[in-house]
């Protein structure tokens, strides 16, 4: 189980917008679904996909304990995070 949490401005909305994925597959795949969407909605034509996200390793987490820390890079732009 990979738990996922998105980089808003809140640490609070952070953490209530945590989502459970089955595979990396599962989240990498959301995690385009979602930028595309927001993109579409902007007027940008610009499509990513799932081999376009990176995850590099983020270290500990001192917040919410996760191991396999890592941070969900799309274009250059942090997204969020992921943990198991």
């Amino acid at each position: 189980m990979i738990k996922y949490q998105p980089n808003l401005d809140s640490g609070l909305w952070s953490r209530k917008c945590i989502r459970t994925f089955e595979t990396m597959d599962d989240l990498r795949n959301f995690v385009v679904k979602k930028v595309n969407r927001i993109l579409l909605c902007i007027g940008k034509e610009i499509q990513y996909h799932p081999n376009d996200v990176e995850l590099i390793d983020a270290g500990h987490d001192p917040i919410m304990g996760w191991k396999n820390y890592r941070s969900i890079i799309l274009d250059g732009r942090l997204i969020g995070y992921c943990g198991e």
